[in-house]
């Protein structure tokens, strides 16, 4: 059996529709039939310069995608954690729960996970969950909450996992860098979480228009004043208790650093190309007493309290996606609008 899949065959861009066969299934598998998948722009990063350990390990042919719901067609005689019929959605991999870093809690380290991601990929008619312990990575759907709204459970779980390591003290000044999708989860969850203020910073004054419309207390745009004089004024000239990057780049980085108070904490959630580098001058760490931390993926944990949030309505899911597609045409023209950063969310629907 035969079925379509949008797959890079070269770099960079070079995304076609082709034909493959429907991945098989073990005794320990199930498979989904997609009905939602949204782009993040990890798939597009990999999309452009090829950078992305699934094509660092197997090289190209390689179907993105990794924010996906869809209905359970097949499962193996010994899956117990979902049965056909069932509207699911899936995280891209699976911790094991028994390795050393499983068993501390780091579940991004799981030395099992690499091996466990979906097959071939969320932008395919069809895709495989692979291994045991699939119900880590699993979430049956309430009938209240659509396939689309399921997808966004990965990127909500991502900043769950971003904003629990940093912490949000009560009544506290967050500063975002980065309008994009991801930032304003980021308020969304840092309000929820107790934040008094969250200030937005970006580039794009259509963007900063929108965190605004989103909830954001106050917008600053860095191309035009100085964000670090602005926000200090705002603050009593201490700063954001919390910063949290959400861009990537070495500009920024530096940025998030300048924004935090004395004895606040700085999170980078913005990733940088691999061997990037970003100097930190010393007395930031040691007179500045900063806590910095770094946050990629999220943990088990993290993915299931993402769909109570999108099923009590605390984060509404539907809001970020400007852009829904009814074919798998529609990811390279995703992929081409998120470069060119119109939109939000962009969502394939079969």
């Amino acid at each position: 059996m035969k079925m379509k899949a949008a797959t890079l065959v070269e770099i960079p861009k070079g995304i076609k529709v082709v034909d493959m066969p429907v991945p098989e299934i073990s005794e320990n598998d199930f498979l989904v039939k997609m009905h939602a998948c949204s782009l993040c722009y990890t798939d597009v990063k990999a999309c452009m310069y090829g950078k992305h350990f699934y094509i660092a390990l197997n090289g190209l042919p390689w179907v993105p995608g990794h924010e996906m719901a869809g209905e359970v067609v097949a499962v193996g005689d010994k899956v117990d954690c979902v049965s056909v019929g069932q509207r699911v959605a899936v995280a891209p991999f699976n911790p094991c729960g028994q390795c050393p870093p499983c068993k501390l809690g780091s579940h991004r380290f799981c030395y099992k996970a690499p091996n466990s991601f979906v097959q071939p990929g969320g932008f395919a008619e069809y895709f495989k969950v692979p291994g045991e312990g699939a119900s880590l990575r699993t979430i049956v759907l309430p009938e209240t909450v659509s396939y689309e709204e399921g997808a966004l459970a990965e990127p909500i779980a991502c900043c769950l996992h971003a904003i629990r390591k940093t912490g949000i003290p009560l009544g506290s000044d967050v500063a975002i860098i980065g309008a994009g999708p991801m930032g304003f989860i980021l308020m969304e969850l840092a309000k929820a979480d107790g934040a008094a203020r969250v200030f937005m910073i970006d580039i794009d004054d259509q963007r900063l228009e929108q965190a605004l419309e989103f909830g954001a207390d106050e917008v600053i745009n860095a191309a035009k004043d100085n964000a670090n004089q602005v926000l200090r004024l705002k603050t009593g000239f201490m700063g954001a208790d919390v910063v949290i990057e959400a861009v990537g780049t070495a500009e920024t980085y530096q940025l998030a650093l300048e924004l935090a108070r004395g004895g606040g904490s700085v999170n980078f959630f913005g990733g940088m190309p691999s061997g990037s580098t970003v100097e930190i001058p010393s007395e930031m760490l040691h007179y500045q007493e900063l806590t910095l931390t770094g946050t990629s993926s999220f943990s088990p944990d993290d993915y299931q309290k993402a769909l109570k949030l999108i099923t009590a309505g605390r984060i509404d899911a539907k809001r970020l996606i400007t852009h829904r597609f009814d074919s798998l045409d529609g990811v390279l023209e995703s992929i081409e609008l998120s470069l060119k950063k119109e939109g939000m969310k962009k969502m394939i629907l079969l």
